[in-house]
């Protein structure tokens, strides 16, 4: 068999896919069996797209270099960070090798607790974080999804999964007995082996014991990585696909190994960089084990009561992590006796004593909301009760508590502690945990160490990763669900539903020792990367009454309103280029929906059908009940003057507009049966849910724009902000500018300086003294009237005219060239204003406003920036 020589790779299998496709990977590819699949709650990520668009052409392209795919096996890694989704990922790809013809997968990982997890996401519809789709569907044919023990149990049009630990997969291959998986069973079947913490397969690389051909007689001592190669090259076709957060890059044979396997990495520093996680914050104080608890829990009933707050539906929950099981106990008996006697006096204590922030923040939001002390110690008791805590110490108490683990985020699940130490360190999905307090005292590096991380502390820190999974919520929908909101606001009190705690001593050389696993794995950054507070201000003379009641004018985003929609052509779906090729007995589509029919296939043999006329009412109205998406509910949103299903199909403004194309005779259409005709009408029907969905917009920005007062919405507030090479901090002076600073780039400050140099021309004929600058730090946003996307200006310039008194409102956007082409969306708004906005005037109290947007300012092209600029305003 051909084997790369991986003395010639030198850069790994990611980048060289990326030298190789290049452009292709900007282009998501359009899958709809894995995204009409995969369960419609998964909003699928950027990454995550960029993940399955890589394998796609990986998969696809048989004549790319060889040092980028062998002419051997296929065998990938997906080394993605924990919490990043690649469940997901593995659920995509079974849905698309399904329709590449696989059949049987394989799925195995280290622990027994994780198989459970799994297989009820996988399996289970009724669980909250099931995958795939209440019916899966290719074809037109409901596809079914079977657990199996072994391959002989796999029914031919299932997608059959074989859930396994690695240990269990060890012992059956060598150990045969009755039900289990054989070396038999591999043999003449094509075979997807998924390996999940896939890290653990990598002992026998790490002591160099791996050989070249697994197939010679020299005998070799059986382990769990030759027992997965064994099994994945028995069958040229078979395909093995890791998954691991955790590869041991550092060490040469590992990385050996992989240089030519990694297709996708995604790693914890881009996860957290992205917005995809909590926020990590170390709480350390000088305090005991006891009181130390009692901060974390005060913190995470101040974490529930902001929840409240804002009704969002979030139990916090606290992890309690010892060093041994014995200590684990004795702590956990000790917990249960300070609840039951807690009592005003203990919290008194921390409230008067505490230097730490946010317990000062919690304390004073009680009192602001009629939270005694007294009702606080009982909060405490009832929400940290014994029947509401685990203890997950041992392999039986974490297989009894295996549901409640993997279910903390329903309403129904009432635990808010757990007890453990070493058990939940992997294969853990957990949103809602925020606080993790460090029972024990001291580092764990020794002194022969020679300054590197104890291996305690590493499993401290990946602990702390399973807790950062972000846990989504948003107030309304011009927020992201998945994604941190209030990075740039760090005095918003939604902060701490974005953050995780970890309550620990404060003993210098373990604070020191935590903080490098943490940076090692990219869960924080380092001192000198540690973004800084900046202060947003105004100067002195803008913060009067006058000026701060000044109107500033902005925009909503709402529901797309599709109430113009009479037909499916407003939707802009006219005609269907749809062939059914009989003599093959298959269905053709051209998945186009247009006006002029231009594929030449069409011209010749071809015979052109009007589809209800020639399927019929009742097939058409037997297909639609085959297919989830054609339902009232959900046609209505586009559709808002439908009366009824059989008004989409009979009616001349729906489906009876569409004629279909039928290759073949005059005769071999007449033998057409009732099956024939079902199956032309589940096609055709597939096809018009895509064009649908795709031409469907949820939201839109609306064209009237409402007044706010100028203090309501420029307000002065502190962001946190990362430090970057191309951005500093900008005193500015100018009596014009309303802030005392401003961070951006050289690129901002030219602006400025450009609308500085105009100043005089704009003050012949603008009045003097009325001309104002804001930079805009999010502090107010624009929405796009097309799909409603959100949009910042970063600058706008307030004037009012000298002659008739209307007050100009103009939005400015400074742009490098490299982004031009990305956010010209952004560019097309800004220049839509004058026309949009109710006739380009907008009268209130006695007043006219109006608003403008230009095109995006550069250094490179100034002076056309300065030619509209001069234009628009008439100077």
């Amino acid at each position: 068999m051909f084997r790369v020589n991986k003395e010639i790779i030198v850069n790994f299998l990611y980048d060289n896919i990326k030298k190789e496709f290049g452009r292709e990977l900007r282009k998501v590819k359009d899958y709809p069996y894995i995204i009409n699949n995969i369960n419609s709650k998964l909003e699928l990520r950027n990454y995550q797209k960029e993940a399955f668009n890589r394998f796609f052409l990986y998969y696809e392209n048989d004549d790319i270099k060889e040092y980028v795919k062998p002419s051997s096996n296929i065998h990938l890694c997906f080394n993605m960070a924990t919490g990043s989704g690649k469940t997901v990922i593995m659920s995509g790809l079974i849905l698309y090798l399904y329709e590449q013809g696989y059949r049987d997968f394989l799925f195995f990982v280290n622990r027994r607790q994780i198989i459970e997890k799994t297989k009820d996401n996988f399996i289970n519809s009724n669980s909250n974080k099931y995958l795939f789709s209440e019916k899966i569907v290719f074809n037109q044919k409901q596809i079914k999804l079977k657990a199996v023990d072994n391959f002989s149990e796999s029914s031919l049009d299932a997608i059959n999964i074989c859930f396994t630990t690695i240990q269990g997969l060890f012992t059956d291959i060598h150990n045969e007995k009755e039900n289990a998986l054989t070396v038999e069973d591999f043999k003449d079947k094509k075979i997807v082996l998924i390996a999940d913490e896939a890290h653990h397969i990598n002992a026998s690389t790490k002591k160099k014991i791996i050989q070249n051909d697994l197939f010679n007689e020299v005998e070799e001592t059986p382990s769990w990585e030759n027992t997965v190669e064994k099994i994945f090259k028995i069958n040229t076709k078979n395909i093995l696909l890791e998954f691991t957060a955790t590869l041991e890059l550092e060490n040469k044979k590992v990385k050996e190994k992989y240089l030519d396997k990694i297709i996708y990495k995604y790693d914890l520093k881009d996860f957290v960089q992205d917005k995809y996680s909590k926020k990590i914050e170390l709480l350390r104080s000088d305090t005991s084990k006891q009181t130390r608890i009692l901060q974390a829990i005060c913190t995470s009933i101040y974490r529930e009561e902001i929840a409240n707050k804002y009704s969002l539906n979030i139990k916090p929950v606290v992890l309690l992590k010892s060093s041994k099981i014995a200590e684990s106990k004795e702590n956990q008996e000790e917990f249960h006796s300070m609840i039951e006697n807690l009592s005003k006096n203990e919290i008194l204590k921390i409230k008067n004593n505490t230097n730490i922030e946010i317990l000062k923040t919690a304390f004073e939001f009680f009192n602001n909301h009629n939270i005694s002390l007294d009702i606080l110690s009982e909060k405490i008791k009832i929400a940290f009760a014994p029947n509401k805590c685990l203890c997950t110490n041992s392999d039986n108490e974490l297989e009894e508590n295996q549901k409640l683990l993997n279910t903390l985020e329903d309403k129904n699940n009432s635990i808010r502690a757990i007890f453990t130490v070493d058990k939940l360190n992997e294969g853990w999905d957990v949103l809602n945990l925020f606080d993790i307090v460090r029972l024990y005292d001291g580092q764990s590096a020794g002194g022969n160490n020679k300054g590197k991380v104890g291996k305690k502390t590493i499993s401290e820190a990946q602990l702390i990763g399973r807790g950062a999974r972000y846990c989504p919520f948003k107030l309304d929908d011009t927020q992201e669900y998945y994604k941190r909101k209030y990075d740039d606001d760090i005095k918003n009190e939604l902060r701490i539903l974005e953050e995780l705690y970890f309550h620990s001593e404060n003993e210098s050389r373990y604070i020191s020792e935590i903080k490098k696993a943490l940076i090692d794995i990219g869960l924080i950054e380092s001192e000198e990367n540690e973004p800084i507070e900046f202060k947003i201000k105004l100067k002195k003379e803008f913060n009067n009454v006058e000026f701060l009641n000044k109107k500033v004018f902005k925009n909503e985003r709402r529901k797309k309103n599709y109430s113009y929609v009479k037909k499916l052509s407003d939707l802009g779906i006219a005609k269907s280029n749809f062939v059914y090729y009989i003599k093959s007995g298959k269905g053709s589509l051209l998945d186009v929906f247009e006006d002029e029919i231009q594929n030449e296939e069409l011209n010749t043999n071809k015979k052109e059908k009007n589809l209800v006329e020639f399927c019929s009412e009742n097939i058409i109205a037997n297909a639609i009940l085959y297919n989830d998406y054609f339902t009232m509910e959900n046609l209505l949103t586009p559709l808002p003057n439908l009366k009824s299903i059989k008004d989409f199909i009979i009616s001349d403004e729906y489906l009876k507009q569409f004629n279909i194309y039928l290759s073949g005779s005059e005769k071999d259409i007449v033998k057409l049966q009732t099956k024939d005709k079902l199956d032309i009408a589940l096609a055709f029907l597939n096809v018009l849910e895509n064009e649908m969905k795709n031409n469907i917009i949820k939201y839109e920005g609306t064209t009237k724009f409402k007044p706010y007062k100028f203090a309501d919405i420029f307000k002065n507030k502190t962001l946190l902000i990362q430090k970057e090479k191309e951005k500093k901090i900008y005193s500015n002076r100018d009596n014009w500018f309303i802030f005392e600073e401003f961070y951006g780039t050289s690129e901002e400050e030219k602006l400025i300086e450009l609308i500085g140099s105009m100043l005089s021309d704009i003050e012949a004929k603008y009045k003097k003294n009325k001309i104002y600058l804001v930079r805009n730090e999010r502090h107010l946003d624009l929405y796009s009237f097309q799909d409603g996307q959100r949009f910042e200006p970063d600058f706008i310039l307030f004037i009012q005219n000298a002659s008739d008194n209307i007050h100009y409102q103009i939005f400015i956007e400074p742009k490098g060239e490299y982004l031009k082409k990305m956010d010209k969306w952004k560019e097309d708004f800004l220049r839509q204003l004058k026309h949009k906005v109710e006739g380009g005037i907008i009268e209130f109290e006695n007043e006219q406003y109006k608003l403008l947007g230009l095109k995006f300012y550069s250094f490179n092209s100034e002076n056309e920036f300065k030619n509209e600029f001069k234009s628009e305003l008439n100077i």
